[in-house]
């Protein structure tokens, strides 16, 4: 019987040598799946939706269609797929970042640092190869694209996950903080209040997850903000739907503890994707 791995890539790129040392590479990881194997971006954007990758690995600078535009139409026909852009062009970082690439990564990178950082994005991080960061800054209009330095995380959607039992008013009330703090708008809302809430929020700019957790604990009903396990967030009732939607966008979880009178309720946030 034919194992469905969670990892579904496309490699996308004009020389057949790169692609077959790539496939080679990821050939021996659990977790990954070479779907499609393209020499051209046109080819490519023709079979996601046939295909349905979730990782799209693509060089910057092909003939025809490069792999930024490549990108910009994968956003713009809303493919639930992430790009990582893989090449030897350093030159090209601020504008795949505006085009709405997860990652950017160099061709002499390792084989293991290949697959974590494929893991990485899968996962709901933005990663950059940390030789091209040391002085990364740009502005997109009004959405500023933060260094991601060592292991830093960039995320641009997060899930506020509320367990019950929650007061109406003050959950409404609460969102509505949150969306100033970390300067969100929501876009889904899933669950009960009796069963617990799960609220998921667009980010105006790509944000890192340190960032998103210091406004947080900056907020005056936060008593605590950290990171925290899927065990502990598997316990709620709405998980298994909640899990259900992401199951292609797994997202790290935060914990997050209220101040108010009498107890403390518990809130988790997931942070994404971007792209």
């Amino acid at each position: 019987m034919r194992i469905i791995k969670d990892i579904r890539i496309f490699l996308v790129d004009g020389q057949e040598v790169v692609r077959r040392g790539v496939r080679d590479t990821l050939g021996v990881e659990e977790d990954m799946e070479i779907v499609g194997d393209y020499s051209s971006a046109e080819e490519a954007l023709s079979q996601t939706e046939i295909l349905l990758p979730n990782i799209v690995l693509m060089e910057a600078k092909m003939p025809g269609m490069g792999g930024v535009e490549a990108t910009r139409r994968l956003h713009q026909k809303r493919t639930p797929c992430k790009v990582i852009m893989i090449t030897l062009d350093e030159d090209c970082l601020a504008e795949a970042l505006e085009a709405g690439v997860a990652g950017y990564i160099l061709k002499d990178i390792k084989c293991q640092e290949l697959a974590e950082a494929i893991r990485r994005v899968y996962h709901g991080e933005l990663v950059i190869d940390e030789r091209l960061i040391s002085a990364y800054h740009i502005v997109e209009g009004e959405a500023e694209y933060l260094p991601l330095v060592g292991n830093g995380i960039l995320v641009k959607e997060v899930e506020l996950v509320i367990p019950p039992p929650v007061d109406a008013s003050w959950l409404l009330r609460f969102i509505c903080h949150v969306e100033e703090a970390i300067e969100a708008s929501i876009v889904q809302q899933v669950g009960s209040l009796v069963g617990g809430t799960a609220v998921t929020i667009l980010l105006r700019r790509a944000t890192s997850l340190a960032d998103v957790l210091g406004r947080l604990r900056e907020m005056p009903d936060v008593e605590e903000a950290r990171e925290k396990s899927a065990s502990e967030y598997s316990s709620f009732d709405f998980a298994n739907k909640t899990i259900a939607r992401l199951e292609t966008h797994p997202k790290k979880k935060l914990l997050v503890t209220l101040k108010e009178a009498g107890s403390a309720k518990q809130l988790e946030l997931t942070g994404l994707r971007t792209g």
